[in-house]
């Protein structure tokens, strides 16, 4: 959880519009061992480069994907939408 603070706070500083948060994270696992995010960047990210280059770097336990809007929109809406047995499932969008 801890990742997810400092990814939530480094994502604000830099300039991210929308996080979206999938994996194992967002269901019943007791214990999920990694989250699964993709980030939609402003048009005038980075606002904070320090801030983007924590981004870059990554965080314990987060699978990052930093994408403009076709991209994130195929992540989001094709990728995380269903599970490896194209079942249909949700996401977290975090408002930044």
């Amino acid at each position: 959880m801890d990742s997810i603070r400092w990814l939530v706070e480094m994502a604000k500083k830099a300039g991210v519009q929308r996080l979206i948060i999938n994996g194992s994270f967002v269901t019943d696992v007791f214990e999920p061992n990694d989250v699964d995010c993709a980030m939609l960047l402003s048009a005038d990210f980075p606002v904070d480069p320090a801030a983007a280059a924590s981004l870059s770097d990554g965080l314990p336990f987060v699978d990052l994907l930093m994408a403009e809007a076709q991209e994130f929109a195929i992540l989001v809406e094709q990728l995380y939408a269903t599970d490896r047995n194209s079942i249909s499932k949700g996401v977290i969008e975090v408002v930044l």
